[in-house]
């Protein structure tokens, strides 16, 4: 029987005076689907904090109401949602006016084998298998982004200057659902016996992943991990704010949308075929019937031998003197089908 466990903290760090950051790792709905989420609020002390805090109840709030659409598209709404709110709460609290946030959040359907993502900014989420810490995440970052294509190594992006600029942001501006270049979202296939690990850059900017891993694979509660992964940060330095949330994943994941999705796929292109045929079919028969009535209409000239008007003659009256004319000049009619 599957089972897993969730849990999340966040710390203050070693330099920092306040905590910028919350997370969400709750289940939602019913015992079958989590929420997991990493908030690292942007924009002086007190701005960053009521971002993300927004962030934080927004999301929650959304997804526990509207429960009657798809999951992946109501994890991208909920986090639209946050940014909108946000975006309108700036405009009208003091001090706040640079405030925003960036986040990675995770809702797993254990039901479907299945994890929603949807990401803006430079949080991640990693899923550690086999001694393998791989991110699913993609930094909105030009360091990130280097690192990832492999110009920085590991170490290199983390003591980078410009490590913490990001492209993205929750916050700035009003979005909608369908806005392109704002929210990266996927759906992944869950991992059986996997470790998904969801962060701020307070962590992966102190830990390399061979010592995230290192503390993984430890065989101590999911609480003792992710306090584990804090403590670690912060004798490194607890340069940031530091969140970390797991979700670990203790059995087989039945992957039965599998074969689902190879029928549906089937039931789809035996429809398209069906489709096709008909489509051809409907447009045969229409250009005959056009070009009966065409026929009876342009073509009734009693003297032509042919019945066909050439183009330029078509405003002409039909009379013995011009027969020589149109005899000599005729159109055709073509029928085009679409498929």
């Amino acid at each position: 029987m599957l089972k897993y466990n969730i849990h999340g903290n966040t710390d203050m760090g070693k330099k920092r005076t306040n905590n910028e950051d919350a997370f969400i790792a709750q289940t939602l709905w019913d015992k079958r689907h989590l929420l997991a989420v990493a908030i690292d609020g942007v924009g002086g002390y007190e701005g960053g904090e009521v971002a993300a805090e927004i962030a934080q109840t927004t999301i929650v709030d959304y997804l526990q109401n509207y429960s009657n659409d798809e999951q992946f598209d109501l994890l991208i709404q909920a986090v639209i949602r946050a940014n909108n709110a946000i975006f309108e709460e700036r405009k009208v609290r003091e001090n706040c006016e640079q405030m925003s946030c960036v986040l990675t959040a995770a809702l797993f359907d254990l039901d479907k084998g299945q994890l929603h993502l949807a990401h803006v900014g430079d949080t991640r989420l990693y899923c550690c298998e086999n001694h393998v810490l791989t991110k699913l995440s993609h930094d909105h970052s030009d360091v990130g982004y280097q690192e990832e294509i492999g110009v920085l190594s590991e170490e290199a992006a983390m003591n980078h200057p410009q490590r913490n600029v990001v492209n993205r942001v929750v916050g700035v501006e009003l979005h909608k659902i369908d806005d392109l270049f704002f929210i990266d979202s996927q759906t992944f296939p869950l991992v059986s016996n996997a470790i998904y690990l969801l962060c701020t850059d307070g962590l992966y900017d102190m830990l390399t992943s061979a010592e995230i891993v290192s503390v993984l694979e430890k065989d101590i509660s999911t609480e003792e991990k992710v306090q584990g992964l804090i403590d670690f940060a912060n004798e490194k330095g607890g340069k940031d704010n530091i969140t970390v949330v797991l979700i670990e994943i203790d059995g087989e994941i039945e992957l039965i949308q599998e074969d689902e999705i190879i029928e549906n796929e089937k039931d789809i292109k035996i429809n398209r075929k069906y489709h096709s045929l008909f489509l051809s079919l409907f447009c045969f028969i229409l250009g005959a019937i056009v070009g009966w009535f065409a026929r009876d209409i342009f073509f009734s000239c009693p003297h032509s031998k042919q019945g066909v008007i050439p183009n330029e003659e078509r405003n002409l009256q039909c009379t013995p003197d011009t027969l020589d004319i149109i005899n000599n000049d005729t159109i055709t009619i073509d029928t085009i089908t679409t498929i």
